[in-house]
């Protein structure tokens, strides 16, 4: 037979947990407003684009496979990349603080006012996302768009039905 356990007090202590870079809302919705800024045309972007930007920053060997991908005119085989919750409760809380705007309901576009401020805020500290700046920096406003996004998801349908 089991015994009855009896609990008379029970207490938690709070302590502080490190989260990890990545994962911070602020982090995140600077390297939003980095990718709005440096790498979409009209500071206007859908969340697929905005994903595979952030899936690329997340390590040197994903930027160098988008890299590559890029610099061989988007031929070969490109993986699926990552959707990262993080990236969609950043969104919802640039959102919110008017950073950027989801316009007709599927693209993610930086303010005028708030958004711009940020973005000069960021760009004028040379030390503050450096390797993101230069990255996003070396791929541009004009190479990957919306078509070419939409065009290297079709490739996942087609590698997982065939595999």
């Amino acid at each position: 037979m089991m015994e009855e356990l009896i609990i008379k007090k029970l207490s938690f202590t709070k302590r502080p947990i490190p989260i990890p870079a990545d994962y911070r809302p602020m982090y995140k919705i600077a390297l939003i407003v980095l990718i709005l800024k440096l790498c979409s045309r009209g500071n206007k972007s859908s969340l697929l684009k905005l994903h595979l930007f952030s899936w690329a920053l997340t390590s040197k060997k994903h930027a160098s496979l988008l890299t590559s991908f890029v610099n061989n005119d988007f031929r070969g085989e490109f993986s699926v990349w990552g959707i990262e919750p993080a990236l969609n409760r950043a969104l919802q809380l640039a959102t919110a603080e008017k950073i950027c705007e989801l316009t007709d309901g599927k693209n993610y576009v930086l303010t005028s006012d708030k958004g711009i401020n940020f973005f000069n805020m960021l760009m004028a500290d040379k030390e503050l996302f450096e390797y993101e700046k230069a990255f996003l920096n070396s791929i541009g406003k004009n190479t990957i768009t919306d078509s070419r996004i939409n065009s290297m998801t079709k490739q996942w349908s087609l590698f997982y039905v065939e595999n």
